[in-house]
């Protein structure tokens, strides 16, 4: 059985943003001199997580954070022993709800293993479009399309696939429209969204959705759709707090730990909000204008054989639901 769910632990090295996930060394059982150990099992957000729950002084006396090896979908085969052996030491276990395709890395089997008596809490996987609806991932043409960016602008795709030699400037002409998503497109996008995310926190133990729909349309709360800032999974720590008992629920410290990639947000979005203020633009920790943001992002698509390109995107227009317009 145990190789039955090696074989089917799904193979991804990049995290969401593009950035290569580097393997963490071997843990050895941690000597916590009587602390207990606290472990938080998920995509990108859960060292994040782990990290700012440690910024809670009473909580850190009495817990120590070991992280995973890698993030689920980045955990192989020659993980598994060192996976065994920390959740046989894990007093609380904080996770996500990982699903069976990951095999012996699901969250069910996660808690399987864990040692007799841990505590289990599932926090949702944070994750909203409400300020990037056009955001999607072009799947049927990876890996070639992710040189620059994982994450692909689904209206520069079809203007690219309409023509390259228009591609950007029909693209940073949509980018700055306040025009070209009206406010009730905005609106329902968002709300669709949050009833995706509520739909997913009905098997968790915290939530993070209400809180969103009372702060999204003052404050942007992420830098791309699955990279929420730090003041939301401070949300998501000061319940996990709470329901742990420590006394405190404060969390302390500044630090952003997903800001590697900082996605554009269209002007008409920001009209919606209330804004028309230039989004800040990063990929990969690299600040850029909207045009050299479309510009890269083509620079790719020109390198790869345009004949695989239109066969990989009528895949792409079967199954994608990004926001093009």
């Amino acid at each position: 059985m145990l190789k039955k769910l090696i074989a089917q632990i799904v193979p991804h090295s990049k995290d969401a943003s593009g950035k290569s996930v580097q393997a963490r060394p071997l843990l050895k059982a941690t000597e916590n001199k009587g602390k207990k150990q606290f472990s938080v099992f998920g995509n990108c957000q859960a060292d994040p997580l782990g990290s700012i729950l440690q910024t809670n002084k009473d909580f850190n006396d009495e817990y120590d954070f070991v992280p995973f090896a890698q993030p689920a979908f980045a955990l192989r085969a020659e993980h598994v022993e060192q996976t065994m052996a920390q959740l046989a030491n894990t007093d609380v276990l904080i996770t996500q709800n990982v699903s069976e395709k990951f095999g012996i890395y699901s969250t069910r089997n996660l808690i399987a293993n864990l040692k007799p008596g841990a505590r289990v809490i599932r926090v949702p996987n944070i994750y909203f479009s409400g300020y990037t609806p056009e955001i999607t991932y072009f799947r049927a043409a990876e890996p070639h399309v992710t040189a620059f960016c994982d994450y692909h602008d689904a209206n520069f795709l079809k203007f690219y696939f309409e023509n390259p030699a228009t591609a950007v400037e029909k693209s940073v002409a949509a980018y700055t429209d306040e025009t070209f998503y009206s406010d009730d497109f905005v609106l329902t996008n968002a709300h669709n969204s949050l009833q995706e995310l509520r739909h997913r926190e009905m098997d968790c133990d915290v939530t993070i959705s209400d809180f969103i729909q009372a702060n999204w349309q003052s404050d942007v709360l992420f830098y791309s759709m699955n990279h929420p800032k730090r003041k939301l999974l401070a949300h998501v720590a000061s319940q996990i707090l709470q329901g742990l008992s420590i006394p405190s629920t404060d969390i302390t410290g500044q630090y952003e730990h997903l800001d590697n990639t900082k996605l554009p947000v269209y002007r008409s979005i920001g009209k919606a909000l209330g804004t028309t203020k230039s989004s800040a633009i990063q990929i990969k920790g690299e600040a850029m204008d909207i045009e050299a943001y479309y510009a890269n992002h083509a620079r790719v698509l020109d390198g790869i054989d345009q004949s695989f390109l239109q066969k990989a995107y009528q895949k792409f227009l079967k199954t994608s639901s990004a926001g093009a317009s």
